[in-house]
């Protein structure tokens, strides 16, 4: 059986996962743990009969990895990425891939040169109720989109900043809601409708004064195809009534009330059916307030049982797989690219209090984010 050496840096939080996940898959050779809590790392290291290290320089030294999971601050993906792409290692990167998209194109790049592996943790992608949209956009029954409204609400108290103190400011989070919570759903905007072309936002705080980084963001938005997009995500209110709606020229697809922000749970979509193109009955209707008929159909997604693998375990077999045979994981680095240049320009157009054209300059994305690391600019 092919085996693949396999590394954690960063072993607390999600990274208990990636070690959790990496010891019982059939290909994985669980060779090295790295954390900066050595006590904890020496314990894991026995338990796991792995190497234990504090600083990754040293276990990329040791040549004992073709792949490793990055499970750190975010600040920390773009560094220790590029080092283990440049070190010759295939990485899957919690989300987001890198805190700037300057730090992404860096690890494509490296990863292009030695033919390395890149997978990030978007996990939603593989929960059956994103599954369900992405069929449905893709079988053409909705026709092009036209417009896409969503949200995302959840409420994060102080005690969530206060056990991650790293989530609170620009140098190590990159960001708030953006990063922290809703790269999930803005990645999976993007892999439903596609690249994002012009964006205009705003970004604040209402409840988190002592944060750095937002706590709410808003943000109009054009798509490569032409959709017009609303988009929402707060951390200031209940988690109730977060709201999907992608409308195209045939039908629209609604869930009125998300359950799966957070994991894969069992969502109601409406689809709903005009009957023919809007464009043809915008010309063919007479009547001056004349409306289309809907005829709805409510399309339930099954959840995954407890023996289902989980989005991680998909991710991370996806990876493995596609380091033994070839072909590309389940979500790319090139994917998850867009994600990170999508979240930019959100912030720089907050920030710069204009429409953003994708794509942008890195570069003055760069500027800004040293500006907000530095506190020369604030919210």
């Amino acid at each position: 059986m092919d085996l693949v050496r396999y590394g954690i840096i960063g072993t607390k939080g999600v990274g208990r996962t990636h070690l959790r996940l990496a010891q019982k898959h059939p290909n994985v050779n669980l060779t090295a743990l790295v954390d900066i809590d050595s006590d904890t790392v020496a314990l894991q290291a026995r338990k796991t009969c792995t190497q234990g290290f504090t600083d990754y320089r040293d276990l990329l030294d040791a040549d004992l990895v073709d792949a490793v999971s990055i499970a750190t601050p975010h600040n920390l993906h773009g560094e220790i990425g590029l080092a283990c792409l440049n070190a010759g290692v295939h990485i899957f990167v919690e989300k987001p891939l890198s805190n700037t998209l300057s730090a992404a194109e860096a690890m494509l790049s490296a990863a292009a040169l030695s033919d390395l592996k890149i997978c990030v943790g978007h996990q939603y992608r593989t929960y059956s109720t994103p599954q369900r949209m992405k069929e449905l956009i893709d079988s053409g029954v909705l026709g092009p989109l036209q417009r896409i409204l969503w949200t995302w609400l959840e409420f994060r108290a102080d005690s969530y900043y206060r056990r991650d103190p790293w989530r609170c400011n620009w140098r190590q989070a990159g960001g708030g809601v953006l990063l922290n919570q809703t790269s999930h759903d803005l990645d999976l905007i993007c892999w439903l409708a596609g690249a994002p072309v012009e964006v205009s936002a705003q970004i604040g705080k209402q409840l988190h004064s002592y944060l750095e980084v937002e706590d709410i963001a808003c943000a109009t938005v054009r798509f490569e195809g032409g959709a017009l997009g609303s988009f929402q995500g707060s951390v200031n209110q209940p988690g109730a009534f977060s709201l999907r709606q992608l409308a195209g020229d045939r039908a629209m697809m609604v869930i009125q009330d998300v359950k799966s922000l957070t994991g894969d749970l069992t969502d109601e979509i409406l689809l709903g059916h005009y009957g023919d193109n809007l464009s043809t009955m915008t010309a063919n209707i007479e009547a001056i307030t004349g409306q289309p008929s809907i005829s709805w159909e409510s399309i339930n997604t099954e959840p995954s049982s407890i023996d289902s693998p989980t989005g991680h375990e998909r991710l991370l077999d996806s990876f493995v797989m596609a380091i033994l045979q070839g072909r590309d994981p389940y979500v790319t680095g090139q994917s998850a690219r867009m994600t990170v240049e999508f979240i930019n320009a959100i912030i720089l157009s907050a920030m710069k209090k204009r429409t953003v054209e994708l794509p942008f300059d890195p570069a003055e994305y760069d500027e800004l984010f040293s500006r907000l690391v530095n506190g020369d600019v604030s919210l």
